[in-house]
């Protein structure tokens, strides 16, 4: 059973903060958190993407929001730890995907989300990837 854990010096954004912002600058945060997790994992990083996981995301940060925006947050998040896949229509989804998990569908993931009130200098977010037998 693999296991993948890393920690983002910040929380991840709200969805409310997400939904704010223009599409060019989202896709310019989802490249930036591509590259940082790619930095953090360094040649941790496995090859093959897990085809089932339990994704479990503990953001630390000094306010609790309500679960629709903490969860609708790391939508980015799961979209990047994807695998990209062409589609039918020339498409390519999750294209900012470096390969962790096979999709962020329930079939492949179960999602666990949790919020942890915290110091303004303990802000973070963790993330627990366990590869689950299928």
């Amino acid at each position: 059973m693999r296991v993948i854990h890393f920690t983002l010096p910040e929380p991840t954004p709200l969805l409310n903060t997400q939904l704010r912002k223009h599409f060019r600058q989202r896709s310019k945060a989802k490249i930036a958190l591509a590259r940082q997790i790619i930095a953090i994992l360094g040649p941790d990083r496995p090859a093959e993407p897990m085809q089932k996981a339990r994704v479990t995301v503990t953001r630390f940060s000094c306010g609790l929001p309500d679960y629709d925006n903490l969860y609708g947050g790391v939508k980015d998040a799961l979209d990047v730890l994807t695998t990209p896949a062409a589609q039918a229509n020339g498409k390519v989804r999750n294209k900012y995907g470096i390969g962790l998990i096979v999709d962020d569908s329930p079939k492949h993931i179960n999602l666990i989300v949790e919020p942890v009130k915290c110091r303004r200098s303990e802000q973070r977010t963790e993330f627990l990837i366990e590869e689950i037998e299928a």
